[in-house]
């Protein structure tokens, strides 16, 4: 079976909570002393909607026979007010989450591919993400595929 790509609709909602849901239940599981439960579904109705319909975010998914099997959320960052900085426009892959019973067939990279052509729609000049360092496996999909390190955010408990 073939995946394909496409925009996120309002109708997917469900789908989308089931796939947010796995992607927070390892976070959780990773970091308790940095996530916890939700009081409610995994993304507001609203919030999808406007990743959905916003001009600056979007949110694909890899379809399978109507099954999502992963989604990417991209948002536009607003530029930097450091008058030392390079002017740059860049593209944050927020989430991307493949289900993991269908993780090692493509369908991350084509994610990757596909927010990389919205972003060149946009005309940015980055696609940036951050990753917990606890996923050790993310770390290793996303070198894989270009990305390198750029900054090390760290943490301390005050």
């Amino acid at each position: 079976m073939t995946h394909s790509i496409r925009s996120a609709r309002r109708d997917d909602y469900d789908q989308l909570c089931a796939l947010f849901d796995e992607l927070d239940e390892f976070h959780r599981v990773k970091r308790p002393d940095f996530f916890r439960a939700f009081d409610g579904p995994a993304r507001p109705r609203e919030q999808i909607e406007r990743w959905c319909d916003g001009p600056d975010s979007t949110l694909l998914v890899a379809e399978e026979e109507g099954a999502l099997l992963g989604l990417a959320v991209l948002l536009t960052r607003a530029p930097s007010d450091f008058a030392g900085a390079v002017p740059r426009k860049v593209i944050v892959i927020d989430n991307l989450v493949v289900t993991a019973r269908r993780r090692s067939r493509g369908i991350g990279r084509d994610l990757l591919d596909a927010a990389t052509a919205w972003a060149r729609t946009r005309e940015a000049t980055h696609v940036e993400l951050g990753v917990h360092d606890v996923n050790r496996d993310a770390l290793r999909f996303y070198r894989r595929h270009g990305f390198a390190l750029s900054v090390n955010w760290m943490s301390k408990a005050a």
